[in-house]
């Protein structure tokens, strides 16, 4: 029987009614693809039901081991039913972004039966109202147990339910072994106690890379690493949160993205959209007038270190690294600085070093003492007091290239992620590509931002800032170009010219200090972070 690892127990044991552990995310789909123009329920059901034979793992629960003296295990669902995991719903009329947003939220606050298969997909049909999609078009809410899968993993499993075709055979797939049976609990005490015996010699061992990995790390902190903040300073979002969610998207052109880089070389795409999250949560905070008043709010970006011959395997095989995000910084130009300078330290770090270490520290100590522990912290709740983090910022790899997409003849339109949050962390944002975009999706407690359009909205004046810069710097890289272009008929003038006459410039041309006065104020451009700086958020649908 395949177990849970520590990392991937970890999302077990915090469950709480209040913090479900779901990832998944949300697909528009529209359906005039498919053959006559109609999808219909029955043929969903098929749909899946041939793609889930490719792999166990959609059949697949978790069986826990007597008393929680071990970690947990991976059995086959006796009781499968894939008309309990897929389930058929209808939006309320007329069917908009901002009613399909809220039944996103309502479903991301509950959890799933750990008794069953830890995953559920929703097929939302009287999608009529939404941007970019055609009337009588519908949705695909699919979510997994954070146990079942990290971002990678859950990528690998969610793309065994798209075809690159809008037309597809049905029962043509074998289907694979699932997993072994459920074992009577004379057989779980036997594979538990020699386990718990082993203990003591796998702590010994995880205690010397413990040891070793705190060593390499304190060196690098100091030699390579520096933090620049030594404290997570304490925000809205680090409370306990309730079981109640909001959620928003936003889209990015990732060509957009790619030419924002050049306002700091060698930044990358990722430090541009932590950049631009910064921003927008900087005006989101002065808008609320509950900004820090000293220190930037620290994000924990998980950094992905599966092997790509693991691609297929589920569970969580992720690292972290924890940066400031430049909410402390008022210029957007040094903001992108600060975070690539962050960035570039961090990654590295995080993959040589902090994997190690979290992997070592998880198996040093016993299960039964994670799942005290766990349960201790989910009942006096008191990381909010005393924060690690204000947020998370991750990157799930999309889908790659521009071929369409296709879930059961339906075209796959746009895809959004859904990320988790717990206590002491009451927002996430998630970010994952399909085609030409970039896709933002925000989870975050009602309680603490029940304006979720104003958060968007300050997404897109964060945006616009950093657009607005990129337009200007373009603009001076185009005049540079043209007067290294007329450079060389002036110096013929001025050979030319007669000793004391004065060498004129071509009409509509700067002068190089002139030029050089002008980027220097872009640089040093800084924006009202106040309410001002808040645009009117604009409809869901179109905020998207």
């Amino acid at each position: 029987m395949k177990q849970l690892t520590p990392m991937d127990s970890h999302f077990f044991y915090f469950e709480a009614p209040n913090q479900p552990m779901m990832i998944g995310s949300l697909w528009l789909c529209d359906q005039s693809s498919a053959p006559g123009g109609l999808v219909r329920h029955k043929e969903i059901l098929q749909y899946i039901s041939d793609r889930l034979n490719t792999t166990s793992f959609f059949r697949r629960r978790l069986e826990q081991a007597p008393f929680q003296l071990d970690d947990p295990y991976w059995l086959d669902d006796e009781n499968f039913d894939l008309e309990y995991h897929v389930r058929h719903v209808g939006l309320p009329q007329p069917g908009d972004w901002r009613q399909l947003c809220i039944f996103t939220a309502r479903t991301m606050s509950r959890s799933v039966d750990m008794e069953r298969a830890p995953w559920e997909i929703y097929i939302i049909e009287g999608v009529n109202n939404v941007e970019g999609l055609p009337p009588n078009s519908f949705a695909v809410l699919i979510r997994f147990h954070h146990a079942y899968v990290d971002g990678k993993a859950s990528l690998e499993l969610t793309t065994a339910m798209m075809e690159e075709t809008a037309e597809h055979e049905y029962g043509r797939r074998d289907r694979v072994e699932v997993a072994e049976r459920a074992p009577t609990r004379l057989e779980m005490w036997a594979r538990t106690t020699p386990r718990m015996m082993g203990q003591t010699l796998r702590s010994m061992k995880a205690g010397w890379t413990v040891g070793r990995k705190g060593i390499e790390l304190a060196r690098r902190l100091r030699d390579e690493a520096k933090p620049e903040q030594t404290r997570v300073p304490k925000s809205i979002f680090n409370t306990q949160i309730s079981p109640h969610r909001s959620y928003g998207a936003f889209t990015w052109q990732i060509s957009e993205l790619k030419r924002m880089r050049q306002l700091c070389p060698g930044s990358t795409l990722n430090d541009v959209v932590i950049a631009i999250i910064g921003g927008g949560m900087r005006r989101y905070l002065s808008h609320h007038n509950v900004l820090p008043s000293t220190g930037s709010l620290v994000s924990m970006c998980p950094v992905s270190i599966r092997p790509s011959e693991a691609n297929k395997d589920c569970g969580n095989l992720i690292s972290a690294m924890f940066i400031g995000i430049g909410t402390d910084v008022p210029n957007a130009v040094d903001r992108l600085h600060a975070v690539q300078r962050r960035t570039a330290k961090g990654v590295p770090l995080a993959k040589e070093v902090l994997c190690d270490l979290s992997n070592a520290f998880g198996d040093m100590i016993p299960p039964y003492m994670r799942a005290l522990g766990a349960w201790t912290q989910n009942r006096i709740r008191s990381v909010g007091r005393f924060p690690m983090i204000n947020t998370v910022i991750t990157n799930v790899p999309g889908i790659p290239g521009m071929q369409p997409r296709y879930f059961a003849g339906a075209k796959i339109v746009n895809v959004f992620p859904l990320v988790p949050i717990s206590d002491g962390m009451g927002i996430s944002h998630g970010m994952t590509g399909i085609y030409d975009e970039l896709n933002l999706g925000v989870v975050a407690d009602r309680k603490i931002v029940g304006d979720m359009d104003t958060y968007i909205a300050c997404m897109e004046a964060s945006t616009q800032e950093y657009q607005a810069l990129m337009k200007e710097l373009e603009a001076t890289q185009k005049a540079e170009q043209a007067l290294t272009a007329v450079a060389p008929d002036t110096a013929n003038q001025s050979a030319e010219s007669k000793p004391g006459e004065a060498v004129s410039v071509p009409e509509g041309k700067a002068v190089p200090s002139a030029r050089k006065r002008k980027a220097e104020k872009i640089a040093a451009a800084e924006p009202d972070p106040r309410a001002s700086d808040v645009q009117p958020a604009r409809s869901a649908s179109s905020a998207r």
